[in-house]
Protein backbone atom coordinates (compact mmCIF):
# COMPACT_ATOMS: atom_id res chain seq x y z
CA UNK A 1 0.00 0.00 0.00
CA UNK A 2 1.40 3.17 -1.11
CA UNK A 3 2.49 5.82 1.82
CA UNK A 4 0.50 9.02 2.21
CA UNK A 5 3.92 11.36 1.85
CA UNK A 6 5.07 12.72 -1.75
CA UNK A 7 6.46 10.96 -4.34
CA UNK A 8 9.30 12.48 -6.71
CA UNK A 9 8.63 12.84 -10.17
CA UNK A 10 8.95 10.42 -12.28
CA UNK A 11 12.32 11.55 -13.99
CA UNK A 12 14.18 11.27 -10.08
CA UNK A 13 11.79 7.95 -9.76
CA UNK A 14 13.64 6.41 -12.44
CA UNK A 15 17.14 7.36 -11.64
CA UNK A 16 17.41 4.34 -9.33
CA UNK A 17 16.02 1.74 -11.85
CA UNK A 18 13.90 1.10 -14.57
CA UNK A 19 10.35 1.29 -13.60
CA UNK A 20 9.64 0.00 -17.18
CA UNK A 21 6.72 -3.30 -18.01
CA UNK A 22 4.14 -1.47 -15.21
CA UNK A 23 0.95 0.65 -15.71
CA UNK A 24 1.62 1.99 -12.52
CA UNK A 25 5.57 3.02 -12.35
CA UNK A 26 4.76 4.87 -8.93
CA UNK A 27 3.55 2.07 -7.56
CA UNK A 28 6.55 -0.58 -8.20
CA UNK A 29 8.58 2.22 -6.88
CA UNK A 30 7.11 2.16 -3.85
CA UNK A 31 6.92 -1.45 -3.65
CA UNK A 32 10.38 -2.31 -4.10
CA UNK A 33 11.47 0.52 -2.10
CA UNK A 34 9.46 -1.62 1.04
CA UNK A 35 11.01 -5.00 -0.12
CA UNK A 36 14.23 -3.43 0.49
CA UNK A 37 13.42 -2.23 4.02
CA UNK A 38 12.01 -5.42 4.58
CA UNK A 39 15.21 -7.65 3.62
CA UNK A 40 17.44 -4.80 5.64
CA UNK A 41 15.11 -5.08 8.39
CA UNK A 42 15.50 -9.19 7.98
CA UNK A 43 19.51 -8.58 8.38
CA UNK A 44 20.25 -6.97 11.24
CA UNK A 45 21.68 -8.40 14.06
CA UNK A 46 19.27 -10.44 16.47
CA UNK A 47 17.88 -8.01 19.11
CA UNK A 48 18.39 -4.89 16.90
CA UNK A 49 16.53 -1.94 18.54
CA UNK A 50 16.07 1.38 16.24
CA UNK A 51 15.60 3.38 19.24
CA UNK A 52 18.48 6.02 19.26
CA UNK A 53 19.87 4.18 16.19
CA UNK A 54 21.84 7.20 13.36
CA UNK A 55 21.32 5.35 10.18
CA UNK A 56 22.21 6.12 6.47
CA UNK A 57 21.62 5.20 3.10
CA UNK A 58 24.68 5.66 0.94
CA UNK A 59 23.17 6.06 -2.81
CA UNK A 60 19.56 7.40 -1.59
CA UNK A 61 18.38 8.72 -4.74
CA UNK A 62 15.56 10.35 -3.96
CA UNK A 63 14.46 8.49 -1.39
CA UNK A 64 13.28 5.04 -2.56
CA UNK A 65 14.00 3.39 0.76
CA UNK A 66 14.39 5.76 3.26
CA UNK A 67 10.89 6.61 2.63
CA UNK A 68 10.03 3.82 4.48
CA UNK A 69 11.95 4.53 7.32
CA UNK A 70 9.97 7.45 9.01
CA UNK A 71 8.95 5.92 11.74
CA UNK A 72 12.56 5.25 12.73
CA UNK A 73 13.19 8.69 11.89
CA UNK A 74 10.49 9.62 14.82
CA UNK A 75 12.97 7.94 17.38
CA UNK A 76 16.65 8.23 16.17
CA UNK A 77 18.21 9.73 12.87
CA UNK A 78 17.85 8.50 9.27
CA UNK A 79 20.12 10.05 6.57
CA UNK A 80 20.43 10.05 3.33
CA UNK A 81 23.36 10.97 0.92
CA UNK A 82 23.61 10.82 -3.40
CA UNK A 83 25.58 12.69 -5.89
CA UNK A 84 22.22 13.73 -7.70
CA UNK A 85 21.45 17.50 -7.05
CA UNK A 86 18.21 17.48 -7.77
CA UNK A 87 17.72 13.94 -5.85
CA UNK A 88 18.40 15.60 -2.58
CA UNK A 89 17.23 18.50 -3.48
CA UNK A 90 13.47 16.95 -3.61
CA UNK A 91 14.20 15.03 -0.41
CA UNK A 92 15.05 18.23 1.70
CA UNK A 93 11.86 19.86 0.54
CA UNK A 94 9.65 16.74 0.66
CA UNK A 95 10.61 14.94 3.52
CA UNK A 96 13.30 16.68 5.51
CA UNK A 97 12.16 16.73 8.53
CA UNK A 98 12.24 13.89 9.98
CA UNK A 99 14.81 12.46 7.26
CA UNK A 100 18.28 14.28 6.80
CA UNK A 101 19.67 14.59 3.22
CA UNK A 102 23.48 14.81 2.01
CA UNK A 103 25.02 15.63 -1.20
CA UNK A 104 28.21 13.60 -1.64
CA UNK A 105 30.66 14.04 -4.57
CA UNK A 106 31.70 10.97 -6.93
CA UNK A 107 34.89 10.89 -4.19
CA UNK A 108 35.05 10.33 -0.35
CA UNK A 109 34.81 12.39 2.23
CA UNK A 110 31.24 12.64 2.97
CA UNK A 111 30.90 16.03 5.07
CA UNK A 112 29.76 14.28 8.57
CA UNK A 113 32.10 13.64 11.48
CA UNK A 114 33.82 10.05 12.34
CA UNK A 115 31.57 7.11 14.32
CA UNK A 116 28.34 9.24 13.13
CA UNK A 117 26.57 5.89 12.81
CA UNK A 118 25.21 2.75 13.86
CA UNK A 119 24.02 1.20 10.55
CA UNK A 120 24.96 2.05 7.06
CA UNK A 121 23.24 0.29 3.85
CA UNK A 122 24.08 0.65 0.06
CA UNK A 123 22.12 -0.78 -2.16
CA UNK A 124 22.88 -1.14 -5.68
CA UNK A 125 26.28 0.88 -4.92
CA UNK A 126 29.58 -0.97 -5.05
CA UNK A 127 27.89 -2.78 -7.66
CA UNK A 128 28.93 0.14 -9.85
CA UNK A 129 32.10 0.86 -8.31
CA UNK A 130 35.46 0.88 -10.15
CA UNK A 131 38.35 2.76 -9.24
CA UNK A 132 36.99 4.32 -5.90
CA UNK A 133 35.60 1.51 -4.69
CA UNK A 134 38.28 1.07 -1.80
CA UNK A 135 37.67 4.61 -0.80
CA UNK A 136 33.91 4.49 -0.32
CA UNK A 137 34.55 1.00 1.76
CA UNK A 138 37.22 3.17 3.83
CA UNK A 139 34.77 6.24 4.19
CA UNK A 140 31.82 3.49 5.10
CA UNK A 141 33.99 2.32 7.93
CA UNK A 142 35.06 5.82 9.02
CA UNK A 143 31.46 6.67 9.49
CA UNK A 144 30.55 3.62 11.55
CA UNK A 145 30.92 4.18 15.35
CA UNK A 146 32.52 1.00 16.70
CA UNK A 147 30.73 -2.24 15.98
CA UNK A 148 28.70 -0.50 13.24
CA UNK A 149 26.62 -2.41 10.59
CA UNK A 150 27.30 -1.99 7.22
CA UNK A 151 24.88 -3.73 4.76
CA UNK A 152 25.97 -3.58 0.96
CA UNK A 153 24.88 -5.51 -2.13
CA UNK A 154 27.15 -6.93 -4.79
CA UNK A 155 26.06 -8.94 -8.32
CA UNK A 156 27.42 -12.74 -7.92
CA UNK A 157 26.63 -15.83 -9.95
CA UNK A 158 23.18 -15.40 -10.81
CA UNK A 159 24.19 -11.80 -12.85
CA UNK A 160 26.93 -13.73 -14.72
CA UNK A 161 25.17 -14.47 -18.29
CA UNK A 162 22.54 -10.69 -18.29
CA UNK A 163 26.12 -8.66 -17.61
CA UNK A 164 29.36 -10.60 -18.82
CA UNK A 165 27.10 -13.01 -21.36
CA UNK A 166 29.14 -16.36 -20.40
CA UNK A 167 28.55 -18.96 -17.26
CA UNK A 168 29.59 -18.41 -14.18
CA UNK A 169 33.06 -19.65 -12.83
CA UNK A 170 34.09 -19.03 -9.19
CA UNK A 171 37.72 -19.53 -9.89
CA UNK A 172 37.89 -16.86 -12.56
CA UNK A 173 35.89 -14.14 -11.00
CA UNK A 174 36.63 -11.78 -8.37
CA UNK A 175 36.23 -8.23 -8.80
CA UNK A 176 35.71 -8.11 -12.40
CA UNK A 177 34.74 -4.60 -13.94
CA UNK A 178 32.45 -4.83 -17.18
CA UNK A 179 31.20 -1.96 -19.31
CA UNK A 180 33.89 0.29 -17.65
CA UNK A 181 33.30 2.71 -20.87
CA UNK A 182 29.84 3.64 -19.96
CA UNK A 183 28.63 6.54 -19.14
CA UNK A 184 26.20 7.25 -16.07
CA UNK A 185 23.45 8.63 -17.65
CA UNK A 186 23.92 4.73 -19.58
CA UNK A 187 23.82 3.07 -16.47
CA UNK A 188 27.79 3.29 -15.69
CA UNK A 189 29.90 0.46 -15.29
CA UNK A 190 28.69 -2.75 -13.78
CA UNK A 191 30.83 -4.72 -11.64
CA UNK A 192 30.57 -8.67 -10.50
CA UNK A 193 32.04 -9.96 -6.97
CA UNK A 194 32.60 -13.79 -5.63
CA UNK A 195 31.95 -14.31 -2.31
CA UNK A 196 35.67 -15.66 -2.10
CA UNK A 197 36.70 -11.71 -3.08
CA UNK A 198 34.33 -9.96 -0.64
CA UNK A 199 35.61 -12.09 2.47
CA UNK A 200 39.12 -11.25 1.21
CA UNK A 201 38.71 -7.67 0.17
CA UNK A 202 35.96 -5.97 2.53
CA UNK A 203 36.63 -8.44 5.33
CA UNK A 204 40.41 -6.58 5.69
CA UNK A 205 38.26 -3.56 7.00
CA UNK A 206 34.96 -5.34 8.26
CA UNK A 207 34.12 -9.09 9.63
CA UNK A 208 31.94 -10.55 7.30
CA UNK A 209 28.60 -11.76 9.64
CA UNK A 210 26.76 -13.40 6.40
CA UNK A 211 26.48 -13.42 3.10
CA UNK A 212 23.07 -13.80 1.44
CA UNK A 213 23.14 -14.69 -1.96
CA UNK A 214 19.36 -16.26 -2.24
CA UNK A 215 16.86 -14.39 -4.67
CA UNK A 216 14.94 -12.85 -2.09
CA UNK A 217 13.19 -9.80 -3.28
CA UNK A 218 10.89 -9.41 -6.52
CA UNK A 219 11.87 -7.19 -9.47
CA UNK A 220 15.41 -5.66 -9.67
CA UNK A 221 17.78 -6.43 -6.98
CA UNK A 222 16.06 -10.23 -6.63
CA UNK A 223 19.38 -11.69 -7.97
CA UNK A 224 21.98 -9.34 -5.95
CA UNK A 225 23.90 -10.61 -3.55
CA UNK A 226 23.77 -8.88 0.32
CA UNK A 227 26.41 -9.01 2.67
CA UNK A 228 26.30 -8.15 6.41
CA UNK A 229 29.77 -6.46 7.38
CA UNK A 230 30.68 -5.76 11.00
CA UNK A 231 33.15 -2.56 11.31
CA UNK A 232 36.60 -4.05 12.52
CA UNK A 233 39.44 -1.81 15.11
CA UNK A 234 41.68 0.10 13.48
CA UNK A 235 42.70 2.21 10.64
CA UNK A 236 43.42 1.05 7.04
CA UNK A 237 44.34 2.70 3.95
CA UNK A 238 42.77 1.94 0.51
CA UNK A 239 46.18 -0.53 -0.64
CA UNK A 240 45.07 -2.30 2.28
CA UNK A 241 42.15 -3.54 0.99
CA UNK A 242 43.13 -3.94 -2.82
CA UNK A 243 46.25 -5.76 -1.83
CA UNK A 244 46.25 -8.90 -4.31
CA UNK A 245 46.60 -12.03 -1.90
CA UNK A 246 49.58 -13.71 -4.29
CA UNK A 247 49.24 -17.13 -2.72
CA UNK A 248 45.16 -17.46 -3.98
CA UNK A 249 45.54 -18.66 -7.77
CA UNK A 250 42.34 -17.31 -7.93
CA UNK A 251 43.42 -13.57 -7.63
CA UNK A 252 45.62 -14.09 -10.69
CA UNK A 253 43.11 -15.77 -12.25
CA UNK A 254 40.35 -12.99 -12.19
CA UNK A 255 42.54 -10.28 -12.98
CA UNK A 256 43.53 -12.12 -16.22
CA UNK A 257 39.85 -12.76 -17.39
CA UNK A 258 38.97 -9.60 -16.31
CA UNK A 259 41.40 -8.18 -19.37
CA UNK A 260 40.70 -10.62 -21.33
CA UNK A 261 36.84 -9.02 -21.09
CA UNK A 262 38.75 -5.23 -21.21
CA UNK A 263 39.88 -6.48 -24.48
CA UNK A 264 37.22 -7.77 -25.81
CA UNK A 265 34.77 -5.08 -25.25
CA UNK A 266 37.26 -2.32 -26.72
CA UNK A 267 37.44 -4.34 -29.45
CA UNK A 268 33.17 -4.51 -29.62
CA UNK A 269 33.55 -0.75 -29.56
CA UNK A 270 35.87 0.02 -32.28
CA UNK A 271 34.44 -2.46 -34.81
CA UNK A 272 30.80 -0.67 -33.87
CA UNK A 273 32.81 2.34 -34.28
CA UNK A 274 34.27 1.15 -37.91
CA UNK A 275 31.03 -0.04 -38.76
CA UNK A 276 29.12 2.81 -38.02
CA UNK A 277 26.58 0.25 -35.80
CA UNK A 278 24.39 2.38 -33.72
CA UNK A 279 23.42 -0.48 -31.25
CA UNK A 280 23.19 1.73 -28.21
CA UNK A 281 20.79 3.91 -29.59
CA UNK A 282 21.71 7.30 -28.84
CA UNK A 283 25.38 6.69 -29.49
CA UNK A 284 26.61 7.62 -32.87
CA UNK A 285 29.77 6.05 -34.40
CA UNK A 286 31.88 8.96 -33.09
CA UNK A 287 30.93 8.58 -29.42
CA UNK A 288 31.19 4.94 -29.85
CA UNK A 289 34.95 5.75 -30.70
CA UNK A 290 35.04 8.47 -28.10
CA UNK A 291 34.08 6.08 -25.54
CA UNK A 292 36.15 3.23 -26.16
CA UNK A 293 39.41 5.82 -26.17
CA UNK A 294 37.69 7.01 -23.00
CA UNK A 295 37.28 3.21 -21.31
CA UNK A 296 41.27 2.93 -22.50
CA UNK A 297 42.08 5.96 -20.58
CA UNK A 298 40.75 5.22 -17.19
CA UNK A 299 42.33 3.98 -14.47
CA UNK A 300 41.05 0.53 -14.65
CA UNK A 301 42.54 0.01 -18.04
CA UNK A 302 45.90 1.41 -17.17
CA UNK A 303 46.75 -0.46 -14.00
CA UNK A 304 45.56 -3.39 -15.82
CA UNK A 305 48.07 -2.98 -18.82
CA UNK A 306 51.25 -5.14 -17.31
CA UNK A 307 48.21 -7.70 -17.05
CA UNK A 308 47.66 -7.72 -20.80
CA UNK A 309 51.45 -9.27 -21.13
CA UNK A 310 50.69 -11.54 -18.30
CA UNK A 311 47.38 -13.06 -19.98
CA UNK A 312 49.84 -13.64 -22.72
CA UNK A 313 52.11 -16.07 -20.84
CA UNK A 314 49.09 -18.08 -19.57
CA UNK A 315 47.74 -18.27 -23.09
CA UNK A 316 44.52 -16.02 -24.45
CA UNK A 317 42.17 -18.47 -23.75
CA UNK A 318 39.52 -17.36 -20.76
CA UNK A 319 38.38 -20.69 -19.83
Amino acid sequence: MATAHPFPPLDLAYRVGALEGTDDPIELYERLGREIHDQIASLLPDGWNWNGKRTLDFGCGAGRTIRHFLEQAEIGEVWGCDIDRPSIEWLRENLSPPLHALLNDERPPIDRPDASYDLIWAVSVFTHLTDTWSEWMLEMHRLLDEGGILIATFMGEPMSEWLAGEPWDEGRIGMNVLHGWQSWDEGGPSVLHSDWWVHEHWGRAFEVVSIDDSPRMDGQLGSHSWAVLRKRPGSFRPEDLERIESADPREVAALRHNVVQAQNEARMLRRRSANGSNDYGALDARAVASAAARYESTLSWRITRPLRTLSRLFGRSSS
